[in-house]
Order: C-alpha cells, then sequence, then structure tokens
C-alpha cells in the first residue's frame, strides 16, 4: 500500500512537471509590456506627503487624527532639464574606496551606493545574486528621440569607465554625454535593448560598444570601445519602483531634506513641504565637486531660498541650504577592531541666514531607501527584543535613554494599509511623540547589510537631539500578501526642533552614513554591533560562528568543509549521550516481542498493561524516556547553529564546493533549478509559495536520510496503534521537508553530516539480541528429570495442603 501511493505520488508529479514544462515552451503566456519609470517632472512643494494619507468623505472613526484640507496651489516652476550626477569612489580593484555612491542634484539625494570588496582571487565579495548578467556599469541610461541611449553617468573603475578604446586617438573609457548607438551587432534603439542585450552576456565576456560623441571643437564622431564585463556589485542604496502599487512612479530617493519651519510658517499636516515655497526635496540643487582637503572627495549641493521666495509665504528673509557628502577611504583589506574603517561617508548640512532678521527654523530629514532584498524569501530576521520574526528592511534606532530598538517592516506596512484604508496617520514614532530625545543613530537593517545614520550625540547632544522620529514608506502604497510584506521599502524620518539663526549666522551639523555588510568588527567600530542579532540562543550561536571560522582559517578549509568538521565535534561532544540514546532504542528493538505480548495479554485492560510495562522496564534497567536528554540537548544547538548560519554575512556567497554553481551560496538554499515559471505560484512564488522559485536537493537528501535512519532503527510495531504513530512520523517527515525546504544549505551540509554519524554510530554497536516472542508467551513443556522434579514437587505440595485441613478439624 505504501510502495503503491509512493509511487502514485511520483508519477503524479512527473506528469504535473511534463505538462508546464510543455506549456511553458510552446504555449507560452503573452508577454505583458515593459513598464518604464515614468518621467515625471518635479512634485510641487504643496503635494500631499505619500506617507500621511489623506482623508476620506466617510469611514473615518471620529477619534482619528483627520488631515486639513489644503487648497490647490500653483508651484513654482521647475526646469524640465533631466537632473545631474556625480560620482564618489570607485570599483577598481586597487581603489582606496570600499564604496561608490552616484548621487543626484534632484533633491540633493543619493541615488545609489555600491560596495567595493573584492576577494582574494580580485572579484567582487558582495555580488547581487538576483542578476547573474555581465555588468557594464550604472550608466543612468536616457533614451534620446532619433535612436540610442545618452549616458549620464560613468563611475569610476566600472568596466564603461575602464574599457579600451577601438578609435585610434581616442582616450579610453566612456563617458557622461555619449550615446550608445550600437552594442557588438544589436544597433540600440533604447535603453530596453542595451538591457536585453546584457542580459545575455556574462562576466568575462568582451562587449563592443559604439557611441556617438559630441564635441565642443569638433563635429559629432562615432567612436568603438571594448569593455570586458564583470559580476554586478551589490547595492545597499539604490532606486527602486514598487512593483505592487497602482502607479510606477519611483519612490523616493535616499537622504531628502527640507525645512519644516521658517518664522511663522510651518509645514501643514498631510504636506511633505511649506506650501507656496521651492520644493527641496524634489528641485535641481546647484552641484559642485570640492577639492580633497586630506579627509577625502566630496561633491557639494546649494539650494538659494532668496528674499523672493520667501515673501511668497510672508517671510522676510534669505536662506542658502548647502549638503555635503564627503567619502572616507579605506586603510587595510579586511575589518579588524584595531583597523580603521572605511564603509562610511559624512553628510554636512548647512543653513545660511542671509538675511537681516532672526528666523526660527526647524528641518526633517529622511533615511535611506531602496535596501538589498538578499535573502528575504528564505531567511527569517529575529527582533532583538522580542521572540518573533521582523522584515527584511527594518527600521532600527538607539536613543540615550530608550537604546536599542526596532520596528519590522511588516508592522510599517500594517500601518500604512490601515492608513490606505482609514485615513489615519501612517507614521510609527519611533520614540513618545512631544519627548525630545537625543538620538545615537537611525537607519535601515536587511539581512546581511544595514545603511545608518549617526549623529554626533557624544560630541554634541544638543544638535543629536531631534523633536520626532518616524518610520515611514519610501513610496506610494501597494497591497501585497504573504512573505511580500516583509520586502516593503522603508526608511526614517528625523524632525529637529525649533532653532532661531541670527542675521549672518550659519547652522551646521554633521551625520555620518554608515553603508556596508553587518561584519561583527566592522559594526563594532561604529557601534553597531546591536545590528547583528543571534535571538534566545545567543550564547550558543555565538561560540559555533566562532568555531566555524576557526575551521574556515585552516588550510585547504572552506565553509562547507569547516561544517562538516563543526558538526564533527558537536557530535563527539555528545557521544556519550547519543551513545546510551542508541543503547536505549536498540534496548527497545529486543524488547519488542515481549512489549507485543504483553500488547496481546492486556488487550482490554490498559492499567494492568502499563504495570506490565513497567515491570519488564525494570527488570531490564530501561528507561523509554533516556532519548529526550539527547533531544533535549540538541534542540538549543541546532537553533542556535540556524541563527548562526541565516546572520552571519561570511556564509553568504561562500561557496560548498569552489568553482562549481550549484550551491553556491552556504547562507540560503542550493538552488539546483529555477522552476518557478514552470509551476503554479501556490508553490514556487518566492512570496506566497509553499516550496519557492528553486529546487533546492539538500532539503531532500536530508529528509531521506531521516526516512532511512527512522527505517533502520525503529523498532516494529507491538499494536495497531503503535503501527499508526510510526505511520504518522513518516508523513511528519515529509511534512517537515517541505518546512525546511527553504532552510540554508549550511544547516542542511551539517543535518546530512550528523545523519551519516548518527547512522555510523549505531551500526557500530553489537548487534540486538532477538527474542521469540511465542517462546515467550507459551511456556516451555518440562522434560526428563525436571518433568520428574516439578511432578514430585507438586505432590508434596498437595501432601502439605492436607495436613493443614486435617490439622484445623481437630482443633475445631
Amino acid at each position: 500500500m505504501e510502495k503503491r501511493f509512493a509511487l502514485f505520488l511520483v508519477l503524479s508529479s512527473l506528469i504535473l512537471m511534463t505538462h508546464l514544462v510543455i506549456q511553458q515552451q510552446f504555449f507560452p503566456p503573452p508577454v505583458p509590456a515593459v513598464q518604464q519609470p515614468e518621467q515625471q517632472p518635479p512634485e510641487a512643494p504643496d503635494a500631499p506627503d505619500p506617507q500621511v494619507a489623506q482623508t476620506p468623505d466617510t469611514g473615518t472613526p471620529d477619534d482619528a487624527p483627520r488631515v486639513p484640507e489644503v487648497p490647490e496651489l500653483v508651484a513654482e516652476p521647475e526646469t524640465e532639464t533631466a537632473p545631474a550626477l556625480a560620482t564618489l569612489g570607485s570599483l577598481a580593484p586597487d581603489s582606496p574606496y570600499k564604496l561608490l555612491v552616484t548621487l543626484n542634484n534632484r533633491g540633493a539625494a543619493i541615488e545609489r551606493i555600491e560596495l567595493n570588496e573584492r576577494t582574494r582571487s580580485g572579484q567582487f565579495r558582495y555580488r547581487d545574486s538576483e542578476r547573474t548578467s555581465g555588468y557594464l556599469g550604472h550608466l543612468q541610461l536616457q533614451d534620446e528621440p532619433g535612436g540610442g541611449s545618452r549616458v549620464r553617468v560613468v563611475g569610476s573603475g566600472t568596466p564603461a569607465d575602464l574599457a579600451r578604446a577601438l578609435t585610434a586617438g581616442t582616450p579610453p573609457g566612456l563617458r557622461a554625454g555619449d550615446v550608445i548607438v550600437q552594442l557588438d551587432s544589436r544597433p540600440i534603439q533604447s535603453s530596453l535593448d542595451y538591457t536585453e542585450h546584457l542580459a545575455g552576456l556574462r562576466a568575462g565576456q568582451v562587449v563592443r560598444i559604439e557611441v556617438s560623441r559630441s564635441n565642443p571643437e569638433t563635429p559629432t564622431s562615432r567612436l568603438a570601445f571594448e569593455a570586458m564585463l564583470t559580476d554586478e556589485p551589490l547595492s545597499v542604496v539604490q532606486p527602486e519602483v514598487n512593483r505592487h502599487a497602482k502607479t510606477n512612479r519611483p519612490d523616493a530617493l535616499s537622504f531628502l531634506f527640507t525645512l519644516t519651519r521658517i518664522g511663522a510658517k510651518a509645514i501643514e499636516r498631510g504636506r511633505s513641504e511649506i506650501a507656496d515655497l521651492p520644493s527641496l526635496r524634489e528641485g535641481h540643487w546647484a552641484m559642485q565637486e570640492v577639492a580633497d582637503d586630506g579627509n577625502g572627495p566630496a561633491v557639494e549641493f546649494r539650494r538659494r531660498l532668496s528674499s523672493g521666495d520667501l515673501k511668497r509665504i510672508g517671510i522676510d528673509g534669505d536662506l542658502e541650504i548647502v549638503k555635503r557628502y564627503r567619502l572616507a577611504r579605506s586603510i587595510g583589506d579586511s575589518p579588524s577592531p584595531t583597523a580603521p574603517a572605511a564603509h562610511h561617508l559624512t553628510l554636512e548640512i548647512e543653513i545660511h541666514n542671509l538675511g537681516s532678521s532672526a528666523q526660527p527654523l526647524a528641518y526633517q530629514l529622511d533615511g535611506a531607501t531602496g535596501l538589498p532584498l538578499e535573502g528575504w524569501w528564505y531567511s527569517n530576521k529575529t527582533h532583538p527584543t522580542k521572540f518573533s520574526a521582523v522584515g527584511a528592511r527594518d527600521v532600527a534606532w538607539k536613543t540615550v535613554r530608550s537604546g536599542h530598538g526596532l520596528i519590522g517592516a511588516p508592522q510599517i506596512y500594517k500601518e500604512a494599509k490601515k492608513a490606505e484604508d482609514k485615513g489615519i496617520a501612517a507614521p510609527i514614532p519611533l520614540f513618545p511623540q512631544g519627548q525630545q530625545q537625543v538620538v545615537r543613530y537611525v537607519g535601515g537593517d536587511a539581512q546581511y547589510f544595514c545603511v545608518v545614520l549617526l549623529t554626533e550625540a557624544d560630541a554634541d547632544p544638543a544638535k543629536a537631539t531631534f523633536q520626532e522620529g518616524h518610520a515611514i514608506l519610501a513610496g506610494p502604497f501597494g497591497e501585497k500578501a504573504g512573505q511580500w510584506v516583509k520586502t516593503t521599502n522603508t526608511t526614517f524620518r528625523l524632525a529637529s526642533p525649533d532653532r532661531t539663526l541670527e542675521p549672518g549666522q550659519v547652522y551646521s551639523q554633521k551625520f555620518t552614513i554608515f553603508a556596508g555588510p553587518k561584519v561583527p568588527a566592522l559594526l563594532q567600530q561604529y557601534g553597531l554591533e546591536e545590528f547583528i542579532a543571534y535571538g534566545w540562543f545567543w550564547m550558543i550561536a555565538i561560540p559555533l560562528s566562532w568555531l566555524l571560522h576557526f575551521f574556515e582559517s585552516l588550510p585547504l578549509v572552506n565553509y562547507g568543509l569547516a561544517i562538516i568538521l563543526l558538526t564533527v565535534l558537536v557530535r563527539s561532544a555528545m557521544m556519550p549521550l547519543s551513545r546510551k540514546a542508541a543503547k536505549n532504542a536498540q534496548m527497545m528493538q529486543e524488547l519488542a516481542p515481549e512489549m507485543k505480548r504483553i500488547a496481546e495479554k492486556y488487550k482490554n485492560d490498559m492499567e494492568k498493561r502499563g504495570i506490565a510495562q513497567r515491570e519488564l522496564f525494570a527488570k531490564h534497567n530501561y528507561n523509554p524516556f533516556g532519548g529526550c536528554l539527547l533531544m533535549f540537548v540538541q534542540l538549543p544547538i541546532f537553533i542556535g547553529l540556524y541563527r548562526s548560519l541565516s546572520v552571519d554575512i561570511e556564509l553568504l556567497q561562500a561557496p560548498l564546493i569552489h568553482g562549481f554553481w550549484w550551491c553556491s551560496n552556504l547562507a540560503g538554499p542550493d538552488m539546483l533549478w529555477y522552476w518557478e515559471p514552470y509551476l503554479f505560484a501556490f508553490f514556487a512564488d518566492p512570496g506566497t509559495g509553499w516550496l519557492g522559485p528553486y529546487l533546492n536537493v539538500l532539503p531532500i537528501v536530508t529528509i531521506v536520510l531521516f526516512l532511512v535512519q527512522q527505517k533502520m532503527f525503529m523498532p516494529p510495531a507491538t499494536d495497531e496503534q503503535t503501527r499508526m504513530q510510526q505511520q504518522m512520523m513518516k508523513y511528519m517527515m515529509v511534512f517537515m521537508g517541505v518546512l525546511f525546504f527553504r532552510v540554508p544549505s549550511g544547516l542542511c551540509v551539517y543535518f546530512i553530516a550528523s545523519s551519516l554519524w548518527g547512522i555510523a554510530e549505531r551500526k557500530m554497536l553489537p548487534p540486538p539480541q532477538k527474542r521469540d516472542a511465542t517462546a515467550v508467551a507459551a511456556p516451555k513443556k518440562p522434560s526428563g528429570l525436571a518433568f520428574f522434579s516439578k511432578e514430585k514437587n507438586s505432590q508434596a505440595e498437595s501432601d502439605a495442603k492436607k495436613a493443614r485441613i486435617k490439622n484445623r478439624q481437630k482443633r475445631r
């Protein structure tokens, strides 16, 4: 029956898979048109804040904070030209910078931050695992009316910057302003052609690029270049479009700034900026590069709010705002407690009062957006103070008064949905409103990376004091289901208290922006070690992580082999307990026939059956709960190892076998085959499916070994109830395989090695002594002298009994 059922399941699965493959190959669904982000003009300064929902006509509770209606106002027109871009840092292998930062003069914002960490072989240490195509650089292409795509920015050290010129007399590298007209033999009419062509290429391949370049001295010329593609480095900050939103408008960029009060004029509730003023969040700032003064290169943005601008809101004054980003240099190849850190840039904000009167001022500053989603569909982050999971893009902060805190992306999404449905305020306060707090840091927290804004709380607590802090959405709300909620693009917003700026006075404030991996030694240098949460079993997870790194540091040992060595060490330490549990299980196999006899003898009397079983266990010195101690010890180790493997960034993109594409990320599933296009969303959707978008082999091997172990060493059933329990255990193993289908492959390697160790350990025990149940159930027939001896004893007992009866009669 079991074999037929298993065969039915296998054949049914094969038929379903064959049907889906044929349907995908020969009858594919129509491909929807690719939506490009809207090229929208700058937002009017009186536009509604997307973080605060507007009050609907009906259905709003009376006690809910309502958003006041604000009349339509005409915004100052901005120029229709595309924003200007600039970069700081480099991706060159020998670069002294760990970051390549792309800046946008629209809002004086950070558009993208790419990591320049290298392995010993010169490859990027942190790559974008979701993108397998070759990388030329983020050129921010803009389609030209006559065909071709104009390059808007070229990052230093990218393949586009290092491209070899094939045209004589041309310096190497593409430039901003070049129009790409051809890649290899393919003409480029739009950025979509560019993307589709690169999608078919891989790292290490060479691509021929033909561009049209205009020079002031010479007419437009067509130049040819040759570039070797690389893997795409991971971006810890990037622009993003919410795929679940009703509009394809891009989410907000990172570290946007605006004034919330100028004199008596303050920002109105439900608005992102002061009405009738030029937009500081969406407007174009003047941009210029600043010479390196020894502290690193910088880019400076300036925006003037002239007397004419301020008169429109009834204020007599003249202001200028400056935002300056400066990138730190790197010294050393790896983070250590003593080496200086360089995964940061500084943000300096200056407000100049150029008028003749004092101005009360206040501002608000947003955080980073578009954090990486590496590992969101297969891993779970743990809340640092609660026994619960959070999201993939959470908001974490620390104040002098309340310490470290975290709000998960699911909670932020829930509040945003409530705002969408009922029209109540969406932002979630980081600390009690109305209580100013000295903020040490606040930032976005992803699974393996974080981008954090650090204040000078120790040097100048007054400037690190903020009136309010909120966790907000980074863009328009979009309905999400299942685990997709974890991917909500979140950020923070800090609001400063009011400060009066005298005529000619300059208010300045300096922040440090950390952007990098969650390496413990690196985080410790910035005081961000609390961004790594091991959960309740941290006292086990941390030593296991240390042992794992110690084994990996040995010669010829990678992390796959280090996990196996860790398994051997753990199982060796638990060998006394596991050997006792194995002997206990073996004793149970020996006692199975007698247990069956007792069950048959006391079929209808459970009390007597229990007494007989306890007497049998006592006679053979058997403890039925002897194996529970091993499980009790193994459970914390399992949870601690799971947490250690889940948060350890060193396992991210660390292969099981070097040079082999399969199982190239021990922090995630092995991902043998991408089967999402061939299965129903119920099974393969990353956010709502049971199994996920990849076929993973190691969890299947793990469950098969569990079943083999169960089949080899489980004692035979003594009754129908025990038989049913054993059947349920088999099905539970299969169900566990579904639940553990997305666990890290490193954890599966541990389970496989542990199972093989357990099988070998049981095989080393002496074979169990077989007991004949029929011989125990029926007493042996005596023969020979034993028979006559027993008969003689019976006769003597009978005579003694008769004598006792006669004596009683005489006494009477």
